[in-house]
C-alpha cells in the first residue's frame, strides 16, 4: 500500500538553497498586544476553533549546546545574544493544515514581535513558518547565503531560527524543526480544526 503524506508533514527534501527553506509551509505567525482579543477575533470573527493558549512561555537564561554530544535545553539567541529573560504569551489554532500562531510580546528580549504590534488592532502579521527535517542544515544554508539568524533557539521540542525578511518582503521567516511531539501536537491542531461545528 503506497504510503499518503499528510500537507502538513514534512516532505524530506534536501535544503540547497534559501528558497527550499520556502518548501513546507505550515503556518501564519502573528503578534498582538492582547491574546485574549486577538483569539476572540480568530474564533469569532473567523470562525476558527477555540485557541490554545500558553501564558508565560520563557526559553530565556540558557545556552546553546557546545558538541555533538551536549544535552539537549531550553535557550534563544536574539541578534547573536542568549537572551535572559525571553517570555511570550502564545495562543495557537489550525484552520485545516496552516496553523495560525499569535504571539504577544511580554518581558526581556521580545523586541523582535514587539516592534511589529499595532496597538489595539487584534493581529498583525509578522512571519510565514516553513518546516524543515534538519535545522542544522537550514541554518548552514542561511549562512552560505551571507545571512544569519535574528533570533534562533530550542524549545526541547521545537528547533526554531527567524530570518529578517522584512526588507525584501515584509516579513520574517520562521524556520522549524519539530521533534515527533510537537509534530503530534500540531497535527491535533490540525485534527481539531477539521471537526463539525
Amino acid at each position: 500500500m503506497p504510503v499518503v503524506r499528510r500537507a502538513s508533514q514534512s516532505r524530506g527534501c534536501r535544503v540547497r538553497s534559501l528558497s527550499d527553506l520556502f518548501r513546507n509551509f505550515m503556518q501564519l505567525g502573528y503578534v498582538t498586544d492582547d491574546i485574549d482579543a486577538a483569539a476572540t477575533f480568530l474564533e469569532s470573527r473567523l470562525g476558527t476553533v477555540r485557541s490554545v493558549k500558553h501564558f508565560k512561555s520563557s526559553l530565556g537564561g540558557g545556552l546553546p549546546p557546545v558538541g555533538a554530544d551536549a544535552p539537549r535545553t531550553p535557550f534563544v539567541v536574539v541578534d547573536g545574544v542568549p537572551a535572559e529573560e525571553w517570555v511570550i504569551d502564545v495562543a495557537l489554532v489550525n484552520a485545516g493544515p496552516t496553523n495560525l500562531e499569535i504571539i504577544r510580546p511580554v518581558g526581556g528580549a521580545v523586541g523582535l514581535y514587539r516592534g511589529a504590534v499595532r496597538p489595539g488592532e487584534p493581529a498583525t502579521l509578522h512571519h510565514l513558518g516553513f518546516r524543515v527535517d534538519d535545522f542544522d542544515e537550514a541554518s548552514s544554508i542561511v549562512a552560505a547565503s551571507g545571512r544569519t539568524w535574528k533570533q534562533f533557539g530550542d524549545s526541547g521540542g521545537i528547533r526554531f531560527g527567524y530570518l529578517d525578511m522584512t526588507a525584501e518582503l515584509g516579513h520574517y521567516v520562521e524556520v522549524m524543526e519539530l521533534d515527533e511531539a510537537s509534530a503530534q501536537g500540531f497535527a491535533h491542531l490540525e485534527a481539531a480544526s477539521n471537526v463539525a461545528r
